[in-house]
């Protein structure tokens, strides 16, 4: 049988038209091959069935273009960089709108691990005091509190997922005491794409006098989440994968009352409200003083377009959208026999399963069906997920890939 991208995608690809800013994001652009309207914002799609938004994302031709006129824009440079500090201010208010926060509560970073090295670096590890993280979490935060337990003497628990991937409440009950500091999850695991209930996770943190710490890069974008509802107090994203951006910036959540208690781990002019003095500087009040030096302007005007993009299309409409294409292939991929470590109804557009055949023999049958997947652990695991602009026929297409290997 000859499974090829042309049999399912056909009718799209005629389609693929680019568009100016947002006007293909409307219900005139919505068909069953493309029910969200934005295909034709992503020419990739033309050639190949991109489901690895979860290693990073394909950004739309707006976001793309608002990168291009910023770098053109360099051949003569503005007299001032005021409008990128007052850009950087309006992203920062676009991103805490995206999350149920103020703009105050937002500091702009260069990447999702520096806000937990921020966090912490406040904490003032003691010999006794512990953190608990989960065995799902992103690998630098096992690096972070690795070197904390190296230096200050800190315990280091790990909560244990249960077979099928989930990871219940109790199992965080067993480890959090009154010695915890820190819980740091993630709000959506790369590992398996699990997405956490946050607010019991909080509740139990705070039970015990403890601070909660989520990675959001995975999930925000993808996922509705308001922090005061779930109640976190602090939060990293980085905005390469489901936030559509690029590299080099990320976003910093700190809840309003914990600002005076969490200070920035450097300093430099722009984290100041008067830089033109000699001694006796104040920090700004607000998480605006994570941001001592020049930031990544370009990132930031990228990252800007794309929360514009993905407000016009709204994330409820991408969270029910993605997350029933995901649940799809999860069906799929449990009845063709494959052992997958993503729970059944998780609320994540992107699932991991391993395979148990020859990993460059997978590898090789996906490519050469130009599937983009994550291949992890050595390639005996797989992680696919459907993002904004996929479809019916992408999923249709990677499962008939997939019964392919299932025979091989």
């Amino acid at each position: 049988m000859d499974i090829s991208r042309r049999n399912f995608v056909s009718l799209t690809s005629a389609a693929m038209v680019a568009s100016p800013l947002f006007t293909s994001i409307r219900a005139s652009a919505q068909s069953p091959e493309d029910p969200l309207g934005v295909r034709g914002d992503f020419p990739l799609l033309e050639s190949t069935n991109f489901l690895n938004t979860a290693y990073h994302a394909v950004s739309p031709n707006q976001v793309i273009e608002a990168g291009v006129q910023f770098y053109r824009d360099r051949g003569n440079p503005a007299d001032s960089i005021g409008p990128f500090l007052a850009e950087g201010r309006e992203v920062r208010a676009k991103f805490a709108d995206l999350i149920g926060a103020e703009q105050s509560e937002v500091g702009l970073i260069y990447a999702t691990t520096e806000a937990e090295n921020i966090i912490a670096n406040n904490m003032d590890f003691k010999p006794g005091d512990n953190v608990v993280t989960d065995d799902l979490q992103y690998n630098a935060s096992f690096i972070l509190y690795d070197h904390f337990a190296k230096t200050k003497g800190i315990e280091v628990r790990i909560v244990e997922s249960a077979e099928d991937g989930s990871i219940p409440i109790e199992n965080f009950e067993k480890l959090i005491d009154e010695n915890t500091r820190i819980v740091s999850v993630s709000f959506v695991s790369h590992e398996n794409g699990l997405c956490h209930d946050l607010r019991p996770i909080a509740d139990l943190a705070h039970s015990h006098g403890a601070y909660i710490y989520v990675d959001g890069i995975q999930g925000i974008g993808m996922l509705e989440l308001d922090v005061k509802e779930a109640d976190i107090d602090f939060m990293g994203c980085g905005t390469y994968k489901w936030l559509l951006g690029s590299y080099g910036m990320a976003f910093f959540y700190v809840r309003k009352e914990l600002l005076e208690r969490i200070e920035p781990d450097r300093r430099g002019m722009f984290a100041v409200t008067d830089m033109e003095k000699f001694r006796d500087f104040a920090s700004y009040p607000d998480a605006a003083k994570f941001s001592p030096a020049t930031p990544a302007f370009g990132a930031v005007h990228v990252a800007g377009t794309a929360l514009d993009y993905i407000n016009q299309v709204s994330v409820p409409n991408i969270e029910a959208h993605t997350v029933a294409l995901a649940h799809q292939m999860r069906a799929q991929i449990v009845e063709l026999g494959f052992n997958c470590d993503t729970p059944e109804g998780n609320r994540s557009s992107f699932l991991t399963f391993f395979h148990g055949q020859d990993p460059d023999k997978v590898r090789e049958t996906y490519s050469g069906e130009n599937i983009k997947v994550s291949y992890k652990h050595g390639g005996t695991k797989i992680r696919v997920g459907a993002s904004l602009f996929n479809n019916q026929s992408d999923v249709d297409h990677f499962n008939a890939v997939s019964a392919k290997i299932a025979k091989l």
